[in-house]
């Protein structure tokens, strides 16, 4: 064998592939869950205040520009006032655009009501009126005012009433220049009679249904300023806070979960106190509507802190508190688990099939609230039956149902039928053994689901109304 017949050694270093994507894989799946749900509550929480600002026939640009020209974009502002920002081709703030409907609907005025356009121009100081009071010769600048916004002008959109009795409204130049210049303060206070305005002849009713609902909607946002709640705390709040802290300790106890008298209390007070007493449970139209409308931190501070416990701590302690120790459901199970002597066995393939219903469950739930489809999303879980006295007959029968099912299939309602589990569970964090497959393939689907939901609303709606006429 001569020298160039032997192969050279490789000698190139080998990766360690395996250990750097082991370290970094879990961080990465968890990184993904999270920003899937962070979208979609962002998605729905976008919608929902577009839907309750817009509405039906929302404010276009070209509308904003007859009176205000330099209008180039609209901003949706989520504040009590409700509006849309205006900005200019620079990006610079240069109005606001608001509308009466549908906060001022039920003002009549002669046959019905109108909803109408008003554009007010940038956020503009000037100096307070107590500045008078102040020497001639004083160092001290002039205070100046908050900044406020002065109406430019008026638009009729749509409206309900008498059409020739709209059109002399519009064409009457008194009525349409009589809120030019006024701001926010002066719209909210002022008497419409003390000022002399005139109803416009032969449609005072109209107009004057229209000069009401203008004052009116000002007047609506001032109030849901004022009217912001204040923090509640109840007994309930007090009730649940204990529940968590105990639920929490038995959790990172150990030491507890061997003890079958303290055991045997702990599921027991869930049922009883947590279900039947307190009431206040986890549930996916609790989620859907944190998501879309907000959290109610202020009336109902101890649920708003078990949502956050449920889903901070699985996500960075792997552990799961309120499935495992704090939901009456799953107490219940985990009672008849233990007790009913008789158990069936649900093959690996049957199994795996009927982990995708809770995803079903959820994209159906989030699909249907999106397009404000007539469902209650109670009706997908049995939770509600613990407020018996209340629930509707659907969510006992799940209930019931459900709980005859696992106690013969061990846990099978948190196994194969949970929604609110089944979320709770996606956010866990795993160990370096994690890997993407079906709840990371099912939660991007959901996201495709939300997303085309909240895009394609308008289509949807179209739709549906033209399949009903």
């Amino acid at each position: 064998m001569t020298e160039d017949s032997l192969t050279p050694l490789d000698t190139t270093p080998v990766r360690k592939k395996s250990r750097s994507t082991g370290r970094w894989r879990p961080s990465l799946l968890q990184g993904y869950r999270i920003a899937v749900l962070v979208c979609i509550v962002l998605l729905m929480r976008q919608h929902a205040v577009s839907q309750r600002i817009q509405g039906n026939r929302p404010i276009e640009l070209e509308e904003v520009r007859t009176i205000l020209p330099e209008a180039r974009s609209l901003a949706i502002d989520d504040s009590s006032r409700a509006g849309l920002l205006v900005f200019n081709e620079a990006g610079e703030d240069v109005g606001y655009a608001l509308r009466t409907t549908p906060q001022s609907e039920d003002i009549i005025g002669y046959a019905g009501p109108t909803d109408v356009l008003i554009v007010m121009g940038a956020p503009t100081t000037e100096p307070n009126p107590k500045s008078l009071t102040l020497p001639y010769d004083s160092p001290e600048p002039p205070p100046l005012e908050e900044p406020t916004r002065k109406v430019l002008g008026i638009g009729v959109r749509h409206s309900w009433d008498t059409k020739r009795h709209i059109k002399w409204v519009v064409e009457d130049a008194y009525f349409m220049n009589f809120w030019k210049g006024r701001d926010w303060d002066n719209l909210t206070t002022v008497d419409l009679y003390d000022e002399y305005m005139e109803g416009v002849s032969g449609a005072t009713l109209s107009s004057m249904g229209i000069a009401k609902s203008i004052q009116h909607r000002f007047r609506w946002s001032e109030n849901q300023t004022k009217s912001a709640p204040e923090i509640r705390v109840s007994a309930t709040d007090i009730g649940l806070w204990i529940a968590l802290a105990i639920g929490l300790l038995v959790t990172f106890r150990s030491g507890w979960k061997g003890n079958t008298k303290v055991w045997l209390g702990l599921k027991i007070a869930a049922i009883v106190y947590v279900g039947f007493l307190n009431g206040s449970l986890l549930a996916l139209s609790l989620f859907a509507g944190y998501a879309a409308q907000g959290v109610a931190w202020q009336m109902a501070p101890g649920l708003v802190t078990l949502v956050a416990i449920a889903f901070l701590t699985p996500a960075t302690t792997r552990r799961q508190p309120y499935c495992s120790q704090i939901c009456p459901h799953g107490a219940a199970q985990q009672l008849l688990s233990r007790y009913v002597p008789w158990k069936i066995r649900v093959s690996q393939p049957v199994a795996e099939g009927l982990k995708w219903i809770p995803w079903l469950l959820i994209g159906v739930g989030i699909s249907f609230y999106v397009l404000e489809f007539p469902l209650d999303l109670a009706y997908l879980e049995p939770f509600d039956a613990y407020l018996f006295r209340q629930s509707a007959w659907v969510p006992i029968i799940i209930a019931v149902g459900s709980l005859v099912v696992s106690a013969f299939i061990p846990m099978a309602y948190c196994k194969y039928g949970c929604p609110t589990g089944r979320l709770l569970e996606f956010v866990r964090h795993h160990s370096r053994a994690d890997h993407i497959g079906r709840n990371e393939i099912a939660a991007g689907l959901l996201l495709l689901i939300t997303w085309l939901s909240v895009y394609y609303y308008d289509a949807v709606q179209l739709w549906l109304v033209q399949q009903l006429l």
